[in-house]
């Protein structure tokens, strides 16, 4: 029995490094991996998808300050990826990156931006929430099956759990918000940088 434990606690956290591994890989297959957490759009006036090509080096990465960036230029997509610590990036629940579609209007590139994060994180945060909700219900209703809610202590008792139990989901909300809202201010500083070397602003970070 213990070391079917263990063999699921190595396959678990197998599985955990293995997501975050092909995550951040900047491949074309892997560009598409992740759980869909956001979209936008942008317009770049007086640009051509031949000026965005050419700031890419023959291998189609683009260096920057905060980040890289990787051009498909086959489907015209462009793969953002945040530059963390190297043990930070894997520490992080929440890590986000950007896919960006190009597509030109006239003397425009419009640019459809899609957020990502790894399916792992999506799936623990998501049974995390589950996990507290049914635990709160099931222990208030039995609870009041055995008959606690017959006195007026036994009414505090139960609110006191139901009390404890939204607090939980509270706090697990404004975290996941909290850290939403960091990844997503990365990502738009990147996002910033990028457009700046297309503008020929700043030069890339070789």
């Amino acid at each position: 029995m213990m070391l079917a434990g263990l063999f699921a606690g190595a396959l678990f956290i197998g599985l955990l490094v293995g997501d975050r591994w092909y995550f951040r890989t900047l491949s074309a297959e892997a560009s598409r991996y992740g759980c869909r957490v956001g979209r936008g759009a942008a317009r770049l006036e007086s640009m051509s998808l031949k000026r965005i090509h050419a700031c890419f080096d023959t291998l189609g990465l683009l260096p920057m300050r905060h980040g890289v960036a990787r051009l498909f230029i086959e489907t015209n997509r462009l793969l953002l990826r945040p530059r963390y610590p190297t043990l930070w990036a894997f520490l992080w629940i929440w890590p986000m990156k950007a896919i960006i579609d190009l597509q030109t209007d006239g003397e425009a590139v419009v640019l459809t931006i899609t957020k990502r994060t790894p399916w792992a994180s999506a799936i623990l945060t998501g049974a995390w929430f589950v996990i507290v909700t049914i635990g709160t219900l099931g222990t208030i209703i039995s609870y009041a099956v055995e008959g606690g809610l017959a006195s007026s202590s036994g009414v505090l008792m139960a609110s006191g759990i139901l009390t404890l139990g939204l607090f939980f989901l509270f706090s697990g909300l404004v975290t996941v918000v909290m850290a939403y809202r960091m990844e997503n201010n990365r990502l738009a500083v990147l996002q910033q940088e990028l457009f700046e070397v297309f503008n020929g602003r700043t030069s890339a970070t070789r």
